[in-house]
C-alpha cells in the first residue's frame, strides 16, 4: 500500500453544516457527537476539526490531543471494505505525527470493528458516562402508562394553575434576545451549584447556537408565563429518525416547567423523528437520575479505543 499522507483537517464552522450532514446523518447511527451542530457549538471544548477524503469524513478533537495521543472520532462513511482502509488512514495521520491513535465516542458497531479488523491493537473501554439517553418520541409527547403517571399529573397540575396565564410557541428569531438574557440569568443563579467554568462554556455555546440558528438548521420550543420566558429548548435533527436536544432551561420557582417544555418540543418539534437524543449525564448522578427517571428506550453505549 502506498505511503498515506497526513489528513487535511480544517475547524468546524457554521457554514459546513451542508457539506458534514450528509456524512454525519447517514453514518453517525443517531450519535449527538457524530452532528456537525455539536461539533460546531462544542468546539471550544473538543476542538473538532474534519476532512473530507475519499468518500469518508475523519474528525480530530483536537483539543484533547496530547503529547502522546491524536484523538479522533469514527470515520464516517463507505462500506465495511473501505471502513478498513478508512482507519488505516487515521493511523498513518497519527504516525506522521509521532502519536498513537485514540478514539472516543465510538459505537458498539466501530468498536466492535476496530477488535475485529485489528486484534490485539487497542484497548477498549466502555465509557458509562458517555453514553446517550435515547428516547421513543411517543414516550415523551404522551408519557403512557402506569410508569409516568407521576409525570402526567405534574403536567396536569401545571396546565391548572397556569393554562390561563401560559403560551407554548416555536422558537423564532423575535425570541432570541429573550432567551439569551434567559440562559445568562439562569447561568448566573447555578454557579454556586454547578461547575462555574463548565457554565460559562455553556452560555458561550449557546450564544453561537442562537448566532447561527438557521444555518444550523435549528428548531425550538419556548414556554411562557404572563408573556415572560420561564422554559425553552432547542435542538436539531441528527438525521430522518433521531432529534437532538442540545439546550434545556427553566426555572425552579414554577414546578412542571421542564416536564411541559419537553412534552410539548416532542408533540410539536419531534414527532416526524422516532426518537429523541438527550446527550449524556456525563457521570453526574443528579443528571444520571433525572434522565433514568424518564424511561429511556436504551442507551447509546460509547467506547474509547487506544492504541496500545
Amino acid at each position: 500500500m502506498p505511503e498515506m499522507e497526513k489528513l487535511d483537517f480544517k475547524p468546524v464552522t457554521a457554514e459546513d453544516y451542508e457539506r458534514l450532514y450528509p456524512y454525519t446523518s447517514a453514518y453517525g447511527e443517531g450519535s449527538c457527537q457524530h452532528s456537525p451542530v455539536s461539533m460546531y457549538a462544542l468546539y471550544e471544548k473538543y476542538g473538532d476539526a474534519t476532512a473530507i477524503s475519499e468518500g469518508f469524513l475523519y474528525v480530530l478533537r483536537e483539543n484533547l490531543c496530547d503529547d502522546a495521543y491524536r484523538v479522533y472520532l469514527a470515520p464516517l462513511g463507505g462500506d465495511e471494505a473501505g471502513l478498513k482502509e478508512a482507519y488505516e488512514r487515521i493511523f498513518a495521520d497519527a504516525r506522521a505525527y509521532g502519536k498513537k491513535v485514540k478514539f472516543l465516542s465510538l459505537t458498539q458497531k466501530h468498536a466492535d470493528f476496530l477488535e475485529e479488523a485489528f486484534p490485539g491493537r487497542f484497548q477498549k473501554a466502555c465509557e458509562r458516562d458517555l453514553a446517550e439517553y435515547v428516547y421513543d418520541v411517543k414516550t415523551l409527547s404522551q408519557f403512557p402508562g402506569k410508569d409516568f403517571a407521576k409525570r402526567r399529573s405534574e403536567i396536569r397540575k401545571f396546565w391548572r394553575e397556569y393554562g390561563k396565564k401560559a403560551e407554548v410557541s416555536q422558537v423564532t428569531a423575535l425570541d432570541f434576545d429573550e432567551l439569551l438574557t434567559f440562559s445568562e440569568t439562569w447561568i448566573y443563579e447555578n454557579e454556586e451549584t454547578h461547575d462555574k467554568e463548565a457554565l460559562s462554556r455553556e452560555l458561550r455555546d449557546i450564544r453561537k447556537l442562537i448566532a447561527h440558528y438557521d444555518e444550523l438548521h435549528l428548531s425550538g420550543t419556548v414556554l411562557r408565563v404572563d408573556g415572560k420566558v420561564e422554559a425553552f429548548c432547542i435542538g436539531s435533527a441528527i438525521n430522518d429518525q433521531y432529534y437532538d436536544i442540545m439546550v434545556e432551561k427553566g426555572v425552579r420557582d414554577i414546578p412542571g416547567v421542564y416536564r411541559v417544555v419537553r412534552q410539548e418540543d416532542a408533540k410539536q418539534r419531534a414527532l416526524q423523528f422516532s426518537y429523541m437524543n438527550y446527550e449524556e449525564d456525563v457521570g453526574v448522578p443528579g443528571i444520571r437520575q433525572l434522565k433514568e427517571s424518564y424511561g429511556p428506550a436504551f442507551l447509546l453505549k460509547k467506547y474509547v479505543m487506544t492504541e496500545q
